[in-house]
């Protein structure tokens, strides 16, 4: 019996050995339906965009506060609603050190990891619907070469238009037919945000 990695003939290359890839998901057979009325949870969940609980995520010179969207964050605690932190596509993609996002995100490369991050927050949805609880919505961040939602950073300017990671999520959404709202937090403007959640909760 040939033992594996080994050549076999004088014409034969050794083979690289076949790296695992990494599972970012779990498999739908390993879901099991609980039931979760039997505590004080609110069963009530919304994504936020990273930058929404962590400012020192955003590129350089463009945090407009020192650590949270404190009126959000009030708001959401005081209406007792889970709150699902969203990767950072930008920091996951490109680093801390950025200089262009879109670009980055373009790319093969970029599209390809962004398409690992998407399936885990499908799965995540996915998974709390299945055990009966409200996903309320989620929130991207206007103005965002990544995660604007009606606003983005295009050409050197914002217009009107979706980030690059918004735009995939609702392809993958769409494709998974969930039928999750989107609403863009406007920095200087989250009691907006705060009306949106609150009239779907």
């Amino acid at each position: 019996m040939a033992l594996a990695g080994c050549s076999v003939g004088a014409g034969n290359k050794q083979k690289e050995p076949v790296q695992p890839v990494q599972k970012y998901t779990l498999a739908e057979k390993n879901r099991v339906r609980r039931d979760f009325s039997g505590d004080v949870r609110s069963h009530k969940v919304v994504f936020v965009p990273h930058c929404a609980l962590n400012q020192n995520a955003r590129i350089t010179d463009a945090a407009d506060f020192p650590a949270i969207f404190e009126p959000l964050m009030e708001a959401l605690r005081e209406n007792q609603v889970g709150i699902i932190q969203m990767p950072c596509p930008e920091l996951r993609v490109l680093g801390l050190g950025r200089k262009t996002v879109r670009d980055g995100l373009e790319t093969p490369e970029g599209q390809a990891h962004l398409k690992l991050l998407i399936e885990d927050l499908v799965y995540i949805i996915k998974e709390y619907q299945f055990q009966g609880f409200h996903v309320v919505g989620i929130l991207g961040k206007n103005g965002s070469p990544s995660c604007g939602v009606t606003r983005t950073y295009l050409d050197g300017k914002q217009v009107d238009g979706e980030g690059v990671f918004i735009r995939e999520l609702r392809l993958a959404l769409a494709k998974e037919n969930l039928d999750i709202e989107l609403f863009g937090i406007v920095d200087h403007q989250q009691d907006e945000a705060v009306a949106w959640v609150l009239e779907r909760i």
